[in-house]
């Protein structure tokens, strides 16, 4: 019996009591390159799967189409997708996942049933009925497809479509009628089933019968399987968190759309592990699956969908980390009240790809934050995913302190076009190191001439940064940083006086809270004043991933200031203008009650 009572917003809490009871067992997945559909008619006992319809192929485009297209994608796609479209670029090797492929015919996003090309007629960009248009026009959230619209005009992006499906698509021909099929999800005319309590509830209980933690994990962070994986080309693959629903590939811009997630597990992902669910599910149980993965993407206070940038694809950022004021200690239970009430900020990554090492493949792309603090101490909590946690195996031959790795055979792995031994081929294959946070502030920012702030890259020669780092070996420590390609200067008396209270990785989540003073020495220690910006960078490892030292994730310029208390005066006087209020009016109105009774 699932769980019951629990508001959409705790859906993370109760599918994790429900999941947390079920043993993981080995699977072996359904390829995304099954056999196309070929039953003739539609409805029940017709061999199609349910909410499916027979399609005809349609038509090819014209030659003159095709030579148009041509031109685009040599001006616009042929630096990722390589000249014969084979996802070789020039740029390939630096991006993961990898460009498409295009020779084997096998793309991910589509309305058609599993193994089957999507859908494309180059005489309609309409909503649903055009696969290849919609990425195009919409790009691939989570990877490097950016969207065309905008840069690409309607006719372009069809355009260069006709050409690659004609001239690129070198294993498969949309006109070859003996092998090919179009089996079509009647997306549109399917009705939903609204998101209740009790079809979220079905739905957790369906992907743990499913099997689908095995790779997405109990909580659903991706940590299932996270490293065993591949796609159809051989290169390492990794399942989705469903708690970022906006790096859904197909989300198609719209990411809290749960159409979008009825419609993968329906027809599955072409070239990957994740299969169709279409044969062994009905309808109704996709609906409950979707809407139990909809209801784990992370949503604001109130349980609503976070804001999306339609410039990124991502949550809306907002620059500025409040600290909040709280009496007496600090708690170290994340999931104490004074921690809970605190507003949250979702900082994003990117790699590091200003300074050798460069991490052009980079693994966490956010963390959220939060912070509170008292008359002595400033404490922040971090927590972002990570498919595992990671610590090194042995004892590392450098110090803490060392930021300059070549010596130690620490170098960037030169890009190399095709696909032995290229950068998207060797993940997981990396030397695994400590999983590591940081953050600095500058020294001495009050005397900083606006806008001039340090390096956001360990500071500089001029001005010099405070930087607290902790790693996954249990160390939290204090350095000076004075630039990107300068060893750091242990600031072993600060580090006394800071405090872990608290590193658990759980179910693909790192939990980091630390604790440090608000004021040290005012040379060489950032010194917190209340109301005041004082500008911040963070910095992200995952040891899994081979990055130590310069390769890593590493934030923008975001701000951290510490909110004033609020005086009890606010409190009092409000209270007192409303009860001086009530005893005059009360009095006014008994003087007029009065007067009309001529007592007066």
């Amino acid at each position: 019996m699932l769980v019951k009572g629990y508001p959409m917003r705790n859906l993370r809490s109760r599918s994790k009591l429900i999941l947390i009871l079920i043993a993981a067992v080995g699977i072996t997945m359904v390829s995304g390159s099954a056999g196309v559909w070929t039953f003739a008619e539609e409805g029940s006992g017709s061999g199609l799967p349910e909410g499916f319809k027979k399609g005809d192929l349609p038509p090819l485009p014209p030659a003159e189409m095709i030579e148009a297209g041509k031109r685009v994608y040599f001006t616009k796609c042929v630096w990722c997708h390589g000249v014969d479209g084979a996802g070789d670029g020039p740029s390939a090797d630096r991006l993961w996942p990898r460009p498409r492929n295009f020779n084997q015919g096998t793309f991910k996003i589509r309305h058609t049933a599993s193994g089957e090309l999507p859908l494309f007629d180059y005489r309609k960009p309409t909503p649903g009925q055009n696969d290849l248009f919609e990425t195009v026009t919409h790009g691939l959230p989570g990877s490097a497809m950016p969207s065309w619209e905008g840069i690409l005009t309607e006719e372009q992006r069809l355009q260069v479509l006709s050409f690659v499906t004609t001239q690129l698509v070198k294993d498969r021909r949309y006109d070859d009628k003996e092998t090919e099929t179009l089996t079509m999800l009647q997306l549109d005319s399917i009705k939903p089933i609204p998101p209740s309590k009790e079809s979220i509830e079905k739905g957790a209980q369906l992907v743990v019968d499913k099997k689908c933690i095995e790779c997405h994990g109990i909580n659903g962070r991706g940590d299932g399987n996270a490293f065993n994986l591949k796609d159809d080309w051989g290169f390492p693959i990794q399942p989705a968190s469903w708690h970022k629903c906006w790096n859904f590939r197909g989300s198609r811009q719209d990411a809290y759309n749960v159409k979008n997630i009825f419609r993968t597990f329906s027809t599955g992902v072409n070239g990957t592990p994740m299969p169709s669910f279409a044969d062994n599910t009905t309808v109704e149980e996709r609906w409950h699956i979707a809407n139990f993965v909809q209801s784990l993407c992370e949503r604001d206070t109130n349980g609503e969908p976070l804001p999306i940038d339609p410039l990124t694809d991502k949550p809306k950022v907002n620059f500025v980390i409040r600290s909040g004021p709280v009496e007496g200690d600090i708690p170290d239970d994340p999931q104490h009240e004074l921690w809970q009430k605190r507003e949250r900020r979702i900082v994003l990554f990117g790699g590091q790809i200003t300074h050798k090492p460069r991490n052009f493949v980079n693994r966490i792309d956010d963390v959220w934050v939060r912070s509170i603090y008292n008359n002595k101490t400033i404490a922040f909590m971090f927590q972002w995913e990570d498919r595992s946690k990671s610590v090194a195996e042995k004892k590392l031959p450098f110090q803490p302190t060392e930021v300059n790795l070549d010596t130690y055979g620490i170098k960037e792995q030169p890009p190399k076009t095709g696909e032995p031994d290229s950068i998207a081929a060797n993940q997981n294959k990396y030397t695994v190191y400590n999983d590591a946070f940081a953050f600095q502030f500058p020294v001495k920012w009050q005397e900083l001439p606006p806008p001039e702030k340090p390096r956001f890259l360990w500071g500089d020669e001029k001005y010099h940064v405070d930087i607290t780092k902790w790693s996954a070996d249990g160390s939290l420590k204090a350095f000076t940083g004075s630039g990107w390609d300068q060893d750091f200067e242990d600031r072993d008396d600060f580090t006394e006086k800071m405090k872990l209270l608290k590193a658990e990785w759980k179910d693909g989540l790192w939990t980091l809270m630390i604790q440090r003073p608000i004021k040290g020495d005012y040379d060489e220690d950032t010194y917190f004043e209340m109301g005041k910006y004082i500008p911040t960078v963070f910095f992200a490892w995952d040891g899994h991933n081979g990055d130590i030292g310069r390769k890593m994730a590493v934030s923008a310029f975001y701000y951290t200031i510490l909110e004033p208390p609020i005086p009890k005066e606010t409190y009092i006087y409000p209270t007192l203008i409303a009860v001086g209020v009530v005893i005059l009016e009360g009095w006014v109105l008994t003087r007029r009650a009065n007067k009309k009774k001529g007592k007066i």
